[in-house]
């Protein structure tokens, strides 16, 4: 939609990236000129866009003779403002990395015993599946024991709707290499499976791994 507000000056060099949304269209293409121009010339570019672009949603059916004349005194600013634009639209686009797929938990904890065997630490990990059980993300999300006072259900979930996930699993390592679930570790996975449920995301598993073998939650039939 075209913004028809007077050009102003704004402060651009410290706001958040994940703060962008808040601009106006304006104070976005201000801020893209900012480095550039002076304040005369970015009024003057400005201007020339609304003129060129009266909705930004037609954007995207000018020509490319049409695109050109944006910022026709300056060309380099048409190239870095097309790249801007068309790595915008590629990260819109682009399909969720599929980092593994889940056959059974005798086939992840087995691999997972392989990777988490020489952690010296206790590490809990976070994997994020779609509906074909596909891994889609996985991150660590804490070092250290397994406790209320260290991690909290809403840290996984937030990672989980972040990508959009439909289930999740969780594993972490005992280096002990005894993988008996402690009594934190059960409660932690009832309060995860109890807020996975309220939340419409499956937790599928709780796999606690060893040195040399590994403890499936789903397995016991404790999810």
């Amino acid at each position: 939609m075209k913004n028809k507000t007077p050009v102003k000056q704004i402060k651009t060099a410290r706001r958040p990236f994940d703060e962008m949304a808040q601009y106006t269209n304006e104070e976005l293409l201000q801020i893209f000129l900012s480095e550039e121009l002076s304040s005369a010339n970015q009024k003057k570019m400005i201007e020339n866009f609304w003129r060129l672009v009266p909705d930004i949603s037609l954007f995207a059916l000018l020509y490319n003779s049409e695109k050109r004349q944006i910022f026709s005194d300056y060309p380099h600013l048409n190239r870095q403002f097309l790249a801007c634009l068309e790595l915008g639209r590629r990260v819109e686009l682009a399909p969720h990395k599929i980092v593994g797929e889940i056959f059974g938990s005798r086939q992840i904890g087995e691999h997972l015993i392989h990777i988490q065997k020489s952690y010296r630490q206790e590490r809990l990990t976070l994997l994020c599946l779609n509906t074909k059980n596909k891994i889609i993300f996985q991150k660590m999300i804490f070092k250290g024991g397994l406790n209320s006072a260290t991690v909290h259900p809403r840290e996984i979930f937030f990672e989980a709707l972040r990508v959009s996930a439909n289930k999740i699993m969780v594993t972490h390592n005992h280096p002990s290499g005894d993988v008996s679930p402690s009594q934190q570790d059960i409660q932690f996975t009832k309060r995860l499976k109890e807020c996975g449920i309220l939340m419409g995301i499956e937790l599928l598993d709780h796999i606690i791994t060893g040195t040399e073998a590994y403890y499936s939650f789903a397995e016991q039939h404790l999810i």
